[in-house]
């Protein structure tokens, strides 16, 4: 056999998924009652809210600790398959980012706006850091990871992770027939990989499900085109032209190529401030948010039924790891 050795991250394989968390934020201004849920106060006038996708995708922490489970239920796996010396590698700590929100409309709290403009705290401090050097930019991101966290798998290893002998990132090949055993014993459908979702889930193969994640992709950029958005841009847009910034809209304030540097200038701190304030002086987030709330219900309503076995493997997954 080619024993080839090929890399795999266990962290997208602890979720069967292969996704990308996408969208957090927190955003700004003060009516409790807008589409999509409750709201909790939190530094300066900023507050978090909720979205109706979050019943359906772990948060960050809840990510962690799954992948976490995931790791150790496919490390049995894989020893019962005879690879007696596999291990799990340790998962790192969750996102800095606590909820779905957490910068999904931009810059919103003054306090933070006024210390490192558009770069969140955790990110400041990094891309500072690492603009010192690779001594400073260890000691911004923690330890080193260590091999385990990108395991290398030889042919047998990677055939009874996955049930398949396509190397992770082949996509010009066709999948290719796999073995239904390895090393003389049967592998489980999907391989350790899917073993361990189904065991969390209950027989679901997805913690981590496409749809709810394209929900959550979709609803945002549905968003941003809604009537009542773009003219809460338009009113953000002209607040900022009497600071003296023009800016069509958040987007571009936060995407100037200007502040696409490691450290925060005094002109990214004055934008990102004026910024703040005029999305709380026009209600910009309490608009964009409901909008955005009210598009994605209306997105997980046409998908009823395949929503509702997603939320329950959710459900019965995290009741597994608490």
């Amino acid at each position: 056999m080619n024993m080839k050795r090929t890399r795999i991250s266990l962290l997208a394989m602890a979720v069967a998924s292969g996704a990308v968390m996408a969208g957090y934020a927190a955003s700004a201004g003060t009516d409790p009652g807008a589409a999509g849920g409750d709201a909790t106060a939190i530094a300066g006038s900023a507050k978090v809210r909720t979205l109706p996708i979050e019943q359906y995708l772990p948060t960050p922490a809840e990510f962690a600790k799954l992948s976490q489970a995931g790791g150790k239920l496919q490390q049995k796996c894989m020893q019962g398959l005879g690879f007696a010396s596999f291990q799990a590698p340790e998962q790192g700590p969750a996102d800095p980012r606590e909820t779905f929100t957490d910068l999904r409309y931009g810059t919103v709290d003054a306090a933070q706006a006024a210390r490192t403009g558009y770069k969140p705290a955790f990110v400041a401090a990094r891309q500072t850091a690492k603009a010192g050097g690779p001594a400073a930019a260890a000691a911004a991101d923690g330890p080193a990871p260590s091999a385990a966290v990108e395991p290398v798998l030889n042919d047998a290893e990677w055939l009874a992770m996955t049930g398949t002998t396509k190397e992770a990132g082949d996509l010009a090949k066709a999948k290719q027939a796999a073995p239904s055993q390895v090393q003389g014993k049967d592998i489980p459908p999907g391989g350790c990989i899917a073993e361990s979702t189904r065991t969390l889930t209950g027989g679901g193969e997805q913690l981590y499900a496409d749809l709810a994640q394209d929900i959550n992709g979709q609803s945002y950029k549905e968003s941003v085109k809604d009537s009542r958005v773009t003219k809460a841009f338009a009113a953000w847009s002209a607040c900022m032209k009497g600071k003296g910034y023009f800016y069509k809209d958040p987007m571009q304030a936060n995407d100037d190529p200007k502040f696409a540097v490691p450290t925060v200038s005094a002109e990214e701190i004055a934008v990102a401030t004026a910024d703040v304030a005029c999305k709380n002086e026009t209600k910009l987030v309490d608009v964009w948010h409901g909008a955005e709330a009210q598009i994605q219900q209306k997105m997980i309503n046409a998908k009823a039924k395949e929503m509702d076995a997603i939320k329950k493997a959710k459900q019965t997954a995290l009741a597994h790891v608490q």
